[in-house]
């Protein structure tokens, strides 16, 4: 019954994946100067994705801002897709009639996005890596502590999926305290992201919130009446 709904999930949730993945393709072509020159002009008119291929991978382009943003934005997709759209749609009440508990459906539910969304959010970032570290295909040194910003926004980015999921979980009329959660995530993500050692200070800031607004998400779904 858990790989059912885990197949359903992804059922209704690759498109996003599948649309992030190819926005991150078209990025990371066009630093790696894998497109024409016809497509990359055109390229140059979005915003975001005007970059050259660097000398410093990771250092002179806007890769960690596209991955923030491209992630970002396919993070709120998806858990409001998986919340929100349920009981809009009247399949939450097909789901709680499962032999499963609700903490078991919701647990199943917060795992495949968050899967979902890790490996379509790593994929870019391993495949620009590897590029830059193969010899001769930029004047500039590497190393994978080049790499480190983008991990950090990458092990950030459940924190907005989780945000966005209590959001669209929690009932109410106005938009504003209906929001709460997703309006809470940027100042622990941002502490999360800036602080030094990351591994000791800004990796428990992320497992901390995430763990707050898992619980939320529990709670408010043992709680409410769909």
């Amino acid at each position: 019954m858990v790989l059912a709904l885990v197949r359903k999930e992804l059922r209704e949730t690759r498109a996003f994946a599948a649309l992030a993945l190819v926005l991150y393709v078209v990025y990371v072509s066009k630093l790696m100067g894998k497109v024409g020159p016809v497509f990359s002009s055109l390229l140059g008119f979005v915003p975001g994705m005007r970059d050259t291929p660097p000398d410093l991978p990771f250092v002179e382009d806007n890769f960690n801002s596209i991955l923030c943003f491209i992630g970002c934005a396919v993070a709120i997709a998806l858990g409001f897709r998986q919340s929100a759209w349920e009981p809009s749609q009247g399949t939450a009440l097909y789901l709680l009639h499962l032999p499963l508990t609700r903490r078991a459906i919701m647990l199943t539910k917060l795992m495949t996005g968050i899967v979902l969304l890790l490996a379509c959010t790593l994929l870019p970032i391993a495949v620009y890596a590897t590029w830059a570290a193969m010899p001769g295909t930029h004047p500039g040194p590497f190393a994978w502590s080049m790499t480190g910003p983008a991990l950090r926004i990458w092990l950030i980015m459940p924190l907005v999926y989780l945000g966005a999921f209590a959001s669209g979980i929690r009932p109410g009329r106005w938009f504003g305290s209906r929001l709460l959660p997703l309006f809470s995530v940027p100042v622990p993500a941002i502490l999360a992201y800036a602080v030094p050692f990351w591994w000791l200070f800004g990796f428990p800031i992320v497992c901390l919130v995430g763990a707050w607004l898992a619980s939320d998400i529990l709670r408010e779904s043992e709680a409410r009446d769909f």
